[in-house]
């Protein structure tokens, strides 16, 4: 059985008064990844994930807020060794932010931070990796983020209508793709299935 590993974001509550620092990643990401496959799951900080990255087949980076040094570290040594990554939000923008990339913070209008299933339309470069993965070039995508990659040596090959980066990847490996939305807050939809199905297989 294949293990995936879900890289922990820092996160904080506040209980009683008190703010207490936690790690979290959200619950929806799991259920996906158990849906579309039949493997196992470890929950990791980045730093731990550099140090025992041969306990997992693939790594998922969540959403979230915030890149570190070690996040990028990580993501560029699973990137040499073609580990399968994927990038959710947060998890793309750190994709790009570790090849050559710049994220802007707040610069994205309302319209892509909303709570409806489906908030807008993405274009999907046809001689992409993403492209033979989901066999559309026009997906409706939730959102909810405020920064996006303004840059990055990686493809770019999805965009919003008003011209927003969607998703990056490199196509020459097994599995390295970055999504600004959250497939796993809509986990029956027929692409969310598609590109979970295809990154597990990929393990």
């Amino acid at each position: 059985m294949k293990t995936v590993g879900i890289i922990l974001r820092d996160k904080e509550e506040i209980y009683r008064g008190r703010h207490i620092p936690l790690y979290g990643v959200g619950k929806e990401v799991i259920t996906c990844l158990r849906k579309y496959g039949d493997i196992n799951i470890v929950c990791l900080t980045a730093k731990d994930a550099i140090n025992m990255i041969n306990i997992y087949d693939g790594a998922v980076f969540p959403g979230g807020a915030g890149i570190s040094q070690e996040d990028k570290t990580l993501m560029r040594q699973l990137h040499e060794i073609d580990k399968p990554t994927l990038g959710i939000c947060l998890g793309m923008q750190i994709m790009g932010a570790s090849f050559n990339g710049e994220v802007k913070e707040k610069v994205v209008t309302e319209k892509h931070y909303k709570t409806e299933k489906y908030v807008h339309e993405v274009t999907i470069k046809d001689n992409s990796k993403l492209y033979e993965i989901l066999k559309s070039t026009k997906i409706k995508v939730n959102s909810r983020h405020n920064d996006c990659v303004l840059k990055t040596d990686l493809d770019h090959v999805a965009f919003s209508d008003d011209n927003i980066i969607e998703a990056i990847e490199d196509k020459n490996k097994k599995f390295f793709i970055g999504v600004q939305w959250h497939p796993e807050s809509i986990e029956d939809d027929e692409y969310t299935k598609k590109l979970f199905e295809y990154f597990i297989s990929k393990l």
